[in-house]
């Protein structure tokens, strides 16, 4: 049998492939509730009443190109030899999350993509892929003799491009506690409670700490100042990271957004400064508007991807 998995900082998620290929009866499990992935792994198959497992594709929330894989935010560490070892595995396959998820792209339908910010785009030309939730995810897709390549980086923890005055007042803020700032100290879960703290710090409010969940139903729920003006922030970052990875992958076909946050705010994304955010590129400026911004809603995105990856 075949199974692909895809794991965050928060969740990790298992299929089995059917005859098509194509991952079925998909199960979340905590990660707080498990050791280590091979004990996740044991627990799904004993829930699926299924042990011969043969293959292997997993999504991993950091770096995968070692053979030592250390999560960046949940505490699992694995061997990838040790544990093809332990399951007997005839192949295993370990990509960054967000490659599976780029890999899914191309396989979703329409049912699966809201379009934030339409545009015709430059057909052939390569896709971005980005999306905020635990962490931040970053990747892409390059087109090649009919296929498609999948890029396996961690362009999540580039630095945050600061922009205008408010921008670097955060930086400051953050930097004092960080030992550096990188997009994903604001484009994420914990993210979005930074920008809440150093916003009310630099508006000279005191407040008490909020999780993000707190702040965004604070935003769109209560239409509360300083939580509204978070998500709003937090969007034009997320316009200018964005820009920032077409204008270097070339990927003037269109970006799609991923992970857990962005289906929570589709609204507030249409109508903030996502994309005038995305587009301020200078001469560039003309050339970045025709790029198409799409949502992925698409419950298991990853799964997909790694389905397509264990069976090209």
């Amino acid at each position: 049998m075949q199974l692909v998995g895809d794991i965050g900082g928060t969740n990790a998620r298992f299929a089995w492939l059917d005859a098509a290929g194509d991952p079925h009866t998909p199960m979340t499990l905590p990660v707080r509730d498990y050791d280590t992935i091979g004990d996740a792994m044991r627990d799904f198959m004993a829930k699926t009443d299924c042990t011969d497992l043969r293959e292997f594709a997993v999504a991993v929330a950091c770096p995968a190109m070692a053979d030592t894989v250390k999560f960046t935010n949940n505490p699992w560490v694995f061997s990838k030899d040790a544990l093809k070892a332990e399951f007997n595995l005839d192949r295993l396959v370990v990509v960054n999350d967000f490659t599976g998820l780029a890999m899914s792209v191309p396989y979703l339908g329409q049912e699966d993509l809201i379009t934030l910010f339409d545009g015709p785009g430059r057909p052939g030309l390569p896709l971005a892929v980005v999306g905020a939730g635990t962490g931040l995810g970053v990747s892409g897709l390059l087109p090649h003799e009919g296929k498609w390549l999948p890029i396996q980086g961690e362009g999540g923890h580039v630095s945050l491009p600061a922009v205008d005055d408010l921008d670097y007042e955060i930086v400051k803020f953050l930097g004092k506690e960080l030992d550096r700032v990188s997009a994903e100290r604001v484009l994420s879960g914990m993210g979005i409670e930074n920008l809440y703290r150093a916003l009310a710090a630099i508006d000279g409010l005191d407040v008490p700490p909020k999780t993000a969940a707190e702040v965004v139903d604070g935003a769109l729920k209560d239409h509360d100042a300083l939580c509204l003006k978070v998500l709003d922030r937090f969007c034009l970052f997320l316009g200018g990271v964005a820009g920032d990875l077409v204008l270097t992958l070339g990927a003037f076909d269109g970006v799609f957004i991923g992970g857990g946050i962005g289906p929570r705010i589709t609204d507030h994304m249409k109508q903030s400064g996502l994309k005038e955010r995305m587009i301020a590129k200078g001469r560039f400026r003309d050339l970045m508007n025709d790029v198409p911004v799409r949502l992925m809603t698409a419950k298991y995105p990853a799964l997909i991807g790694c389905a397509k990856i264990l069976t090209a």
